[in-house]
């Protein structure tokens, strides 16, 4: 008796994917790919890369995997894509007539922008400018509906909790929007490290800007343009500080006579062991006569400490 044939686990991912969408009062359907739009709220990156290359191996080797989520479109018979956007554009590209889809209906725009952020929010590809352009949407809308705080503390509160990220995330991620074209340019394309986009985008480094980009602009050697990038900053930064005075110190007074002291133990010492056998004997005349005054200067100093003992 030949042994029952054990279902693939694609097969078997399929079946409860789609015994899950019974339940929920969702079936796949065939879309034509001519119907489907792109989401005008999608801000996540849909540059064709490698990453983009890979979905449509993946497409064209084994299918769709996961169905397209769809929401209907104001135009009879087209949809929006809520998940889905790479797919779908390489199902494009490969020739596809039709791709499976799951159509949702949403309450209003954040409902559905809330869909949409949640399909890629924890994707490992995505990129931080993805996320700061995305948050930056959600933050469109949420004023769009008169929901957003006009504090920003409690709009980057807004916002996390919209997004299940924390509201030091989501401020961090926005911050990202001050950096002007050169530098975002820059961290986008792998030449600054985002520990230095991170640092500069903060509102209180504005100011550096100028000053990063025409210290890397007259920089002869750019081979390893992050490491002078980073040499920037660390420039502007220390052309921004002012001197630090020395720290006063508090002198105990006996302590300093006792030091001066032995101060002029030491030198006492050294003179007696010289032997002026200068050529230039007026010169060494002179030295010893200052020598003399300054410690006639010395004396008159002591007496008038010793006369405010009194």
């Amino acid at each position: 008796m030949a042994s029952k044939k054990s279902p693939s686990i694609f097969g078997t991912l399929q079946k409860t994917a789609d015994n899950a969408a019974a339940v929920n009062g969702e079936f796949v359907r065939q879309l034509r790919v001519d119907a489907l739009e792109e989401n005008p709220m999608n801000r996540f990156s849909m540059a064709e890369d490698a990453q983009f290359q890979a979905t449509m191996d993946s497409v064209e080797k084994d299918g769709f995997l996961e169905d397209i989520i769809v929401t209907p479109a104001e135009a009879e018979g087209k949809y929006r894509i809520i998940s889905g956007h790479r797919r779908v554009r390489a199902a494009k590209k490969l020739g596809k007539v039709t791709v499976p889809c799951k159509v949702r209906h949403y309450h209003d725009r954040l409902e559905e922008l809330r869909a949409l952020m949640g399909t890629n929010l924890h994707r490992r590809n995505v990129s931080p400018f993805d996320m700061a352009r995305q948050l930056e949407t959600l933050r469109e809308v949420l004023r769009e509906e008169d929901r957003l705080p006009e504090n920003v503390k409690e709009q980057a509160e807004m916002m996390a909790s919209q997004t299940e990220l924390s509201r030091a995330t989501v401020e961090r991620y926005l911050d990202l929007l001050n950096l002007d074209d050169t530098l975002t340019g820059w961290a986008e394309g792998g030449k600054m490290t985002m520990t230095d986009a991170y640092e500069l985008a903060r509102r209180s480094n504005a100011h550096l800007y100028p000053i990063v980009e025409d210290f890397v602009d007259k920089a002869g050697d750019k081979s390893d343009f992050p490491a002078l990038v980073h040499r920037a900053i660390a420039y502007a930064k220390a052309a921004e500080l002012p001197v630090t005075p020395p720290k006063p110190v508090a002198a105990n007074a006996l302590r300093t006579v006792d030091s001066f002291g032995r101060s002029i133990r030491r030198s006492t010492a050294q003179l007696r062991s010289l032997k002026l056998d200068a050529e230039d004997r007026v010169t060494a005349r002179k030295k010893l006569d200052t020598c003399l005054a300054n410690l006639e200067e010395l004396r008159r100093t002591v007496e008038a400490l010793k006369a405010s003992l009194d």
